[in-house]
């Protein structure tokens, strides 16, 4: 990474404006998502974990809309819906690299993906106004019925930088405990910054998509693991409680005892972001500030 990008910069006033949110399908074979009795797999399926969806299927793209979940526009009542698109764009070698070197839960993720030859891309559409942790839900449980009817060998999870198993998703999907879904949707990444030895960023991603800024802490001299853990747990509060941690406050950070100054700044990695920034103050900070 250029450690001359590495400028810490402030924003006055940041907008935070959540995207369309999405995962692609990764497949070593060919889908038919025209046929009907690949529609009909999806329906059932779906419905399973989204009782009240509606599926309808055009000849094209698969929309799943979701009444239980409403959306207040100022002309209209409109529902969340989930979208299925089938693509003719290949699989290119290389592509996914950088999901591939953050993805370290899943030693076979670089053997499945190489294999890949089609992919399809499951996306929310008209949701951007709901609240994080409800989006996210009705996202996941609906993602979860296309899994199982559909059956992928990989699951591009690009908002999160990462690729996971169409297995694990399904697992965590039936526990009671909603942190095991919740990790498949974000991700800790790590980077050694170069030109300056034993400086590491860390930052989350998974947040931004979902209209929240990511975390990220710029540091020195503390156990990664340590980081990764203080930074997980605090992207499921920012996911929970939404943006509430302001500029200049503190929380508590590692090593035990000291306090964490809080920032909204511009990413220091790409994708190009708000992130909120923890500073652990000397002598553990890195970088300009």
């Amino acid at each position: 990474m250029d450690a001359t990008a590495l400028e810490h910069s402030s924003m006055d006033g940041p907008e935070i404006q959540g995207a369309t949110y999405g995962v692609e399908l990764l497949f070593d074979r060919d889908y038919a998502l025209t046929e009907p009795a690949v529609v009909s797999s999806i329906e059932s399926a779906v419905r399973a974990r989204c009782p009240k969806a509606d599926v309808r299927a055009t000849g094209g793209p698969i929309a799943i809309f979701h009444p239980d979940v409403p959306i207040a526009l100022a002309d209209a009542n409109i529902c969340a819906q989930t979208v299925i698109l089938g693509t003719d764009a290949p699989v290119k070698e290389g592509e996914l690299e950088p999901l591939l070197q953050q993805t370290r839960d899943w030693p076979e993720a670089r053997a499945v993906v190489g294999r890949a030859k089609r992919r399809l891309l499951v996306t929310d559409l008209m949701s951007s106004t709901l609240d994080a942790s409800p989006r996210l839900d009705v996202f996941q449980r609906a993602l979860a019925g296309i899994v199982t009817a559909l059956r992928p060998t990989a699951i591009a999870w690009t908002t999160a930088g990462k690729i996971v198993d169409p297995a694990r998703s399904l697992h965590a999907m039936e526990q009671a405990d909603r942190i095991e879904r919740l990790v498949l949707a974000l991700n800790v990444r790590m980077f050694n910054v170069g030109n300056f030895p034993g400086e590491v960023v860390m930052d989350t991603m998974g947040l931004a998509s979902l209209g929240l800024p990511d975390l990220q802490v710029h540091f020195r001299d503390i156990e990664p693991n340590d980081i990764a853990h203080k930074l997980f747990n605090t992207a499921l509060y920012v996911l929970e409680k939404g943006d509430v941690i302001e500029d200049d406050h503190t929380i508590d950070g590692v090593p035990s005892g000291t306090k964490w100054r809080c920032r909204h700044e511009a990413s220091l990695v790409g994708p190009s972001r708000v992130v909120l920034d923890f500073d652990p103050g000397a002598p553990y900070t890195g970088g300009k500030r």
